[in-house]
C-alpha cells in the first residue's frame, strides 16, 4: 500500500516546482557575483539546469510510479540503496535548513529584530508542518494560489520599478571573466533551479505519467525567468551599490517611492518571499518525511514530520556562525557541495538502471 494516496496535476506540479524554485532565491539574486550580468549568469544557468533535469527526469521515466528511494532499492539492492536514500534524504536536510537559516535572519534583521529566532523558526516550520501532513494534494492546491500571487507581485514589482532604473547599471555588458560569469552561472543552476530534484520524491504522485521533463522543463522556464527579471531590475535600481546589501530585491523595493501613493513596499517582498519559502520548506520535509518512512518500512510518513521539523530548526540556528559565513557557503561552496545530489547520484543511478535494463517492462519516454 502506499504511503501517499494523493494525485496532483501537471499544472499543479509546474505550479509546486515553480514556488519552490522561487524558495529563498527571490531576496537572494541568483548569480549575484556576477554583479550587473547577473541576469546573463542567471539565463545561463537556466540553460545549465534544463540539462541536469533532463537526467533525473529519464530517471523518473524509467520508473514511473516510483519514488526515489524506491527506484534506489531496485537498481542498487535493498541494503546499498537504503545507504544511497540516506545520503539523499541528508541533502534534503541541509537545504531545509539553509532555507530556514535564510528566513530567520532576513525577518530578525528586517522586520523582527526583538523576536527570538527560535520562536520565528517554531511557528514557521509549524505551519509547514501542518500542511504536509494533510498530503501533497492540499500542498500543491496551496502553491497555485500562492506562485499566481507572487507571479503578479514579481511583475507588478518590476513595472513600477521603471521610474527608478538606470540602463546604464547594466553597461558595460561581459565586462566580467568568463570562468567568473560561468562560476556565477553554475550557481545559479545549483541554488535553486536544480534543487527540483527533490521532485524525485513527488513524481510517482502525478495522476499523468507521461514523460516528467515537460513540466519540469516550464517550471525552471518560469522560475528562472522570472527570477532573472528580479535580478535585471535589482542592478538597473542599484548599480554598482548592488553588492553591498545582502538582500537586494529588498533593497531595491526600498527604493520606490511615487510620493504618498506607493512607498513602504518592502512588505511586499516579505510577503512573496514568505510564500517562497513555505513552499519550498514544505517540499523538502515532504521528501524527507516521506523517503525516511520508505526506507524505515513504516506504514505513515506523518508520525515522522515533527521530529524532523524540531532537527531541521535545530539545524538551522547551528549550521553558520554568520550571515557572511552562510552567503560565502551558498555562493562558492554549495555548487560544488550539491554535484553528487543534484547530477552525480541521478546520473549514475539511470547508467546502472540502463545496464540492468530495469525495469522489465521498460518505461515512458522523456
Amino acid at each position: 500500500m502506499s504511503l501517499e494516496e494523493g494525485r496532483i496535476s501537471r499544472f499543479q506540479l509546474i505550479m509546486l516546482m515553480v514556488g519552490f524554485i522561487y524558495g529563498t532565491s527571490v531576496i537572494l539574486s541568483p548569480a549575484a557575483s556576477a554583479g550587473h550580468d547577473g541576469w546573463i549568469a542567471s539565463l545561463i544557468g537556466v540553460m545549465e539546469a534544463l540539462l541536469i533535469a533532463w537526467v533525473f527526469c529519464a530517471l523518473a521515466n524509467q520508473f514511473k510510479d516510483k519514488t526515489l528511494v524506491e527506484i534506489n532499492d531496485l537498481v542498487y539492492g535493498r541494503i546499498l540503496g537504503k545507504v544511497i536514500s540516506l545520503i539523499f534524504i541528508w541533502y534534503l536536510f541541509h537545504v531545509s535548513a539553509m532555507v530556514l537559516t535564510v528566513f530567520y535572519r532576513f525577518f530578525a534583521t528586517e522586520f523582527y529584530i526583538a523576536t527570538p529566532k527560535t520562536i520565528l523558526l517554531i511557528v514557521f516550520v509549524a505551519v509547514c508542518a501542518s500542511t504536509v501532513g494533510r498530503g501533497i494534494e492540499v500542498l500543491a492546491r496551496c502553491s497555485v494560489v500562492l506562485v499566481s500571487l507572487t507571479l503578479l507581485i514579481i511583475i507588478n514589482d518590476v513595472f513600477i520599478a521603471i521610474p527608478t532604473m538606470d540602463i546604464k547599471n547594466l553597461l558595460p555588458i561581459l565586462d566580467i571573466p568568463v570562468g567568473k560569469l560561468l562560476w556565477a552561472a553554475h550557481s545559479a543552476a545549483a541554488f535553486p533551479f536544480v534543487e527540483t530534484v527533490a521532485f524525485t520524491m513527488i513524481f510517482a504522485f502525478v495522476n499523468n505519467h507521461k514523460g516528467r521533463y515537460a513540466p519540469v522543463a516550464t517550471a525552471i522556464l518560469i522560475g528562472g525567468l522570472s527570477l532573472t527579471l528580479l535580478v535585471a531590475r535589482n542592478s538597473l535600481v542599484l548599480g554598482p551599490m548592488e553588492f553591498c546589501y545582502e538582500y537586494p530585491t529588498h533593497m531595491a523595493i526600498q527604493m520606490i517611492d511615487l510620493g504618498d501613493i506607493l512607498s513602504r513596499l518592502e512588505v511586499v517582498v516579505a510577503v512573496f518571499f514568505i510564500f517562497g519559502a513555505f513552499l519550498k520548506v514544505s517540499v523538502l520535509l515532504y521528501g524527507m518525511s516521506l523517503s525516511l518512512s520508505q526506507v524505515l518500512k513504516l506504514s505513515s510518513y506523518r508520525p515522522l514530520i515533527i521530529p524532523i521539523g524540531i532537527l531541521m530548526i535545530i539545524l538551522a540556528l547551528t549550521n553558520v556562525g554568520s550571515g557572511v559565513e552562510l552567503f560565502v557557503f551558498i555562493d562558492k561552496g554549495f555548487p560544488i557541495y550539491a554535484v553528487p545530489w543534484e547530477f552525480g547520484i541521478p546520473m549514475v543511478t539511470l547508467i546502472v538502471a540502463k545496464l540492468r535494463k530495469l525495469p522489465q517492462t521498460g518505461g515512458d519516454q522523456v
